[in-house]
């Protein structure tokens, strides 16, 4: 085996030693990609990852940051039931180590009964990819590499995956259903619930002109001065979402009459009367029509459904389904998607959607 010349810190002073298996590059790349064929195998049809994978892989660089090879004995616990220091706290120290600080799992995956066979899974390829006599240097680069592999994989696949989670009862009139994803929106640190309502607004038009194309500008080019129309336009109206209007709508509007197109402001149903109001004082009182949200987006899904229990099942599931696509598509946030349940998932893999 050819050996490398390496600097090494003996003691106080940096010494050029001859070591083998002392180069990262190549047991680096290696490991990885083991490891990614590894992690892909655990996504479902669905492109999701159970975050206990996630966790396994922390776990994993966190043992392999002091021993290896990582024997089955080493990786279990004493009692040969979990995972060897795995916790919420080992992740979230990990996690912090590379700069991410939000909340992944308070248990990591500690007490879930697939872990431990991940874990061991795990170890025999990092074993399998990892020359048996690396040395300490490159053991501790190549366990960091594995952990900034998983931490970036739960950048991705957790936290840009974590949804707006609401329960879409059918029992509501679909206005409700709505004003419920509004309001669950509206609790997020980064009130994002202006974005929700333009996109739910975008997804009911793509359902309802189908062969008409939506806008798509991200929720942020609405505060710049843009030649848009409005937020959407269909042939000679021009639809203004918000969920806060102010003054310059009013001008925005104004403009649109000028040019020959009808303005139309959908806003929250709490919000109308203060948006006539705004209007009135502006001399556009009859000249705007303004909208409740909830009830523009919930009575056309009734009436594309012809007011039919199976179809308004259906239509609802194909509103979530086009606006997680919108966000997919434009924003940068991926986290405002909203968690689609399981029944309408079931709804739209019986249609072959």
């Amino acid at each position: 085996m050819q050996s490398n010349p390496r600097l090494c810190l003996q003691g106080t002073e940096w010494t050029i030693m001859e070591m083998t298996n002392c180069s990262l590059s190549e047991p680096d790349k290696d490991i990885l990609d083991a490891i990614e064929l590894w992690y892909e195998s655990k996504r479902s049809k669905r492109g999701n990852v159970n975050r206990n994978v996630m966790a396994v892989g922390i776990g994993i660089s966190e043992l392999l940051q002091n021993r290896f090879p990582l024997t089955d004995d080493y990786v279990q616990s004493d009692k040969g039931s979990q995972v060897r220091g795995l916790s919420g706290a080992c992740i979230k120290t990990v996690l912090a180590r590379h700069g991410e600080t939000r909340a992944f799992a308070s248990e990591g995956g500690r007490t879930s009964r697939g872990t431990l066979p991940m874990a061991l899974e795990l170890a025999t390829i990092i074993n399998s990819a990892l020359p048996s006599d690396i040395c300490e240097d490159t053991r501790l680069e190549a366990a960091n590499a594995i952990a900034n592999f998983f931490v970036e994989r739960i950048q991705v696949d957790f936290f840009n995956r974590q949804r707006i989670k609401v329960e879409i009862d059918l029992q509501k009139p679909i206005s409700v259903i709505v004003d419920d994803i509004l309001a669950e929106a509206s609790l997020r640190s980064d009130k994002p619930t202006g974005t929700v309502a333009q996109h739910l607004v975008g997804a009911k038009l793509e359902m309802l002109f189908p062969t008409i194309e939506i806008g798509k500008d991200n929720s942020n080019a609405a505060d710049q001065q843009t030649d848009r129309s409005g937020d959407f336009q269909i042939n000679d109206a021009a639809f203004h979402v918000t969920v806060s209007p102010m003054a310059k709508l009013t001008d925005r509007c104004r403009d649109n009459i000028r040019n020959g197109i009808r303005p139309i402001v959908v806003v929250p149903h709490d919000k109308v009367s203060f948006a006539y109001g705004l209007f009135e004082s502006e001399g556009l009182g009859n000249r705007v029509q303004v909208i409740a949200l909830e009830s523009f987006i919930g009575i056309n899904i009734e009436e594309l459904s012809f007011y039919k229990r199976g179809l308004i099942r259906l239509n609802v599931a194909r509103l979530l389904a086009h606006y997680n696509k919108r966000i997919e598509d434009i924003e940068p946030d991926k986290s405002l998607q909203i968690e689609i349940p399981q029944w309408a998932l079931d709804e739209m893999d019986a249609h072959g959607e």
